[in-house]
């Protein structure tokens, strides 16, 4: 109840209290009644609290003895109706005291659950974050293992598969070797000094995966077939090692296709019967080399090679024996040209070299060489026309035209010897 309140309810009280008084004796007689009304109607109406409640305990015990003793013929109701009304003062104490208690059971109740919910909150968020930390794992290897099909280039597949292996095993020290060759060869190796790796080589095959050892190696085995292993530094347990060989048999499937591509890519570049580059790829090496040399500034040498009197030489012996002709004579080409010189079957029975980085005293020697080396050691001979970049043509076209017209040259001089192009006067 409100100040406004409860001083209206204390002065309706009282006055109904004082009537009998006023009608049935002396007013004067009851002034201390009077007097005692006005204070406690005054005091009555603060709300109630544990000092308020006690300063009105007070006054109304002060009220009813004053009352009893002084108070006239309706003392003793007036003194109980005093005490009376400090009663609900009480009343509302204790009801606020059990609200408290309750209030106080219920908050301490909630405060634990609210620890416990942060708890329990704490604990969904680290587990929020591991499963989000583990998706994104697992997405890196999903596309890794996609990545690892599509590649159609060893050294790439094996830094595809290293990063595969390590994100999935937690261990940095990898190494990726290659079989395919008939030797174990080193592609693609992470946290590995020179040293360690061919401590590794030495290792390959002596390795078993047990749970809990330093190095492990996982074989790659496609088709019956071993094509490589990874080895890996690092303890490992069960679950681990299971895991490794399932990812050991998905890099072994893309290394095994791109073998295959990469057979099937050289066999599209590679002529047959000679072993030299088919025309088609020969000519895009050749552009990219003068884009090269444009660039750096430098000479590039090209050769034009062509049989002599070939046709006569395959009526006379047949085809079988002019083929081995023609590849007698492409392996003379490759034994005397330089690793980084290129060479190619142009068509038919001719043949065609480019040497980067080249002058043209070496160039004379060079093709005086296999022009000598396929008279001492083939049943034929050759005639060589050679030519410049850029002196003698700015493009591929221009060295064939220009060595075109130097090989001609020299089968009218003769033949089985080398000419070189020059510019009409």
């Amino acid at each position: 109840m409100s100040g406004g309140k409860r001083c209206l309810s204390m002065m309706l009280f009282f006055t109904a209290a004082a009537l009998p008084a006023v009608f049935f004796a002396d007013i004067g007689r009851h002034s201390i009644f009077l007097a005692a009304s006005l204070g406690m109607l005054l005091i009555f109406s603060i709300p109630p609290g544990k000092l308020n409640t006690a300063v009105k305990l007070f006054v109304s015990v002060t009220a009813a003895v004053l009352l009893v003793l002084f108070g006239g013929e309706m003392r003793y109701m007036y003194a109980a109706l005093a005490l009376f009304l400090v009663v609900p003062d009480f009343k509302i104490l204790a009801v606020r005291k059990k609200n408290y208690r309750d209030f106080k059971i219920k908050y301490g109740r909630l405060e634990k659950e609210l620890l416990i919910s942060d708890a329990e909150n704490s604990e969904t968020e680290k587990e929020i974050k591991k499963n989000e930390s583990e998706i994104e794992r697992y997405e890196k290897l999903y596309e890794l293992s996609k990545a690892i099909e599509s590649v159609s280039d060893g050294k790439e597949l094996a830094k595809k598969a290293i990063e595969t292996f390590s994100l999935k095993l937690g261990v940095d020290a990898l190494a990726f070797f290659s079989s395919a060759g008939g030797e174990n060869e080193i592609l693609c190796s992470k946290n590995l000094s020179a040293d360690e790796a061919g401590l590794w080589k030495s290792m390959l095959g002596k390795i078993q995966n047990k749970q809990g050892e330093e190095y492990y190696e996982f074989n790659l085995v496609a088709g019956g077939k071993k094509l490589g292993s990874v080895m890996a530094r690092g303890k490992l347990d069960s679950l681990q090692i299971k895991n490794a060989a399932v990812i050991a048999s998905q890099v072994a499937m893309g290394y095994e296709k791109m073998l295959l591509y990469e057979k099937v890519r050289e066999l599209s570049r590679i002529d047959g019967l000679t072993g030299l580059f088919l025309r088609k790829y020969f000519m895009s090496r050749l552009n990219e080399e003068i884009v090269r040399a444009g660039r750096y500034d430098y000479k590039i040498a090209f050769f034009m090679c062509d049989l002599d009197n070939f046709k006569k030489y395959n009526d006379t012996y047949g085809h079988p024996m002019g083929d081995e002709a023609l590849k007698s004579v492409a392996a003379k080409i490759k034994e005397n040209i330089y690793q980084s010189d290129l060479a190619g079957r142009y068509g038919g029975e001719e043949f065609c070299v480019y040497m980067p980085v080249a002058d043209k005293n070496n160039t004379r020697k060079k093709a005086q060489q296999i022009v000598e080396a396929v008279r001492r050691e083939t049943p034929v001979t050759i005639s060589v026309g050679t030519a410049f970049f850029p002196s003698d043509g700015l493009t591929a076209e221009d060295l064939i035209k220009s060595s075109d017209r130097a090989l001609y040259k020299a089968k009218e001089k003769g033949r089985d010897i080398v000419c070189e192009y020059e510019k009409d006067v």
